[in-house]
């Protein structure tokens, strides 16, 4: 990593009213719901050598309502459309995990995060385009951005603004707020100081046209860190869960880690023995794992909604005293 104060050299990396960038060339960029649909595609329709068929049953628009455990010490998991039987269960489900498993509440939040995708203006468009993922960070700005290539239409995903709208608690992604929303169409020409803005008339706001903008609802952990592994209490539950926005990097081998303790569990393996060579074979971080030791330093701490709060209202009068100095 590089760490850039340089004005001139700020300018040349397209943020010249930025105080300061870390500079990286290791980055990723990936469509997930690409991504997660081929792999479903896989699993349904031709694993290798038919090994899956008959085993794997993809369900959607199938919530899960709640689960209950057995005189025999197996699941149930109660749907809208019936209910499953399992020895084992791994709970991917993020925000939403509290609903299954109450104890969880205060330690994943729901938090509604907003999206949008923009048609860029000349100055960034084209052979202008920006070649580079940025991520915005200071009081209350967690923001970030990347650009589609030309052939794909060179849209500016942009995603952030939670300052502007309420965000901590909401769990319902079917609309958008409106506030944030302006804010995400019009803060790129402020922040890369486009030449639109400095053609327009005094005063006037110059914003980019929206194509699209939706929103997802990130699961944000107490700790700020994933909880994956055995439930404590809930013998044969599994769970990974709380990337606190950061699910792309965390989540794959999170899954992977669950997935190998579940099948050693199935296997007969002791779970103390599982649990650990599921972390050194997929090297899962051990703060990520589960404990009751864990909760208990977590709950200790300040909650989301408290952390959020404070850091948020730094961030509101930071914009007050911009507002005000004009």
């Amino acid at each position: 990593m590089k760490f850039v104060t340089d004005k001139q050299e700020l300018a040349s990396y397209r943020h010249p009213k930025a105080l300061a960038a870390v500079v990286t060339d290791i980055a990723a960029r990936v469509w997930p719901y690409k991504l997660v649909a081929h792999l479903l595609e896989h699993l349904l329709v031709s694993s290798p050598e038919g090994k899956l068929q008959g085993t794997f049953n993809l369900q959607t628009l199938t919530p899960a309502e709640s689960i209950n455990q057995t005189e025999d010490g197996q699941w149930t998991v109660q749907t809208p459309r019936g209910t499953i039987k399992a020895r084992k269960l791994a709970l991917a489900t993020n925000a939403y995990t509290s609903h299954l498993l109450p104890d969880f509440a205060d330690l994943i939040v729901p938090c509604r995060g907003q999206m949008s995708a923009l048609r860029p203006l000349p100055s960034i468009a084209g052979a202008n385009r920006l070649k580079t993922s940025m991520g915005f960070e200071g009081d209350g700005l967690d923001d970030y951005l990347i650009q589609r290539p030309n052939e794909k239409g060179g849209h500016l995903m942009f995603g952030g603004g939670r300052t502007f709208g309420k965000s901590v608690g909401v769990t319902d992604d079917s609309t958008f707020d409106k506030a944030t929303a302006a804010y995400l169409r019009r803060e790129l020409v402020e922040a890369f100081d486009l030449e639109e803005k400095r053609r327009a008339d005094s005063g006037e706001a110059v914003e980019m046209e929206a194509v699209a903008q939706w929103t997802g609802v990130m699961g944000f952990s107490r700790d700020e860190v994933p909880w994956v592994g055995p439930v404590p209490g809930k013998e044969g539950v599994f769970v990974a869960a709380g990337y606190t926005g950061h699910g792309m990097p965390n989540t794959w081998l999170s899954g992977k880690a669950v997935a190998e303790m579940v099948g050693g569990s199935l296997a007969g393996g002791e779970l103390e023995a599982v649990v650990e060579a599921a972390r050194e074979k997929t090297g899962l971080p051990k703060a990520y794992q589960v404990s009751v030791e864990r909760i208990g330093r977590a709950m200790q701490g300040e909650s989301v909604e408290v952390k959020d709060h404070a850091e948020l209202s730094r961030s509101q009068r930071i914009l007050e005293t911009e507002k005000r100095m004009g």
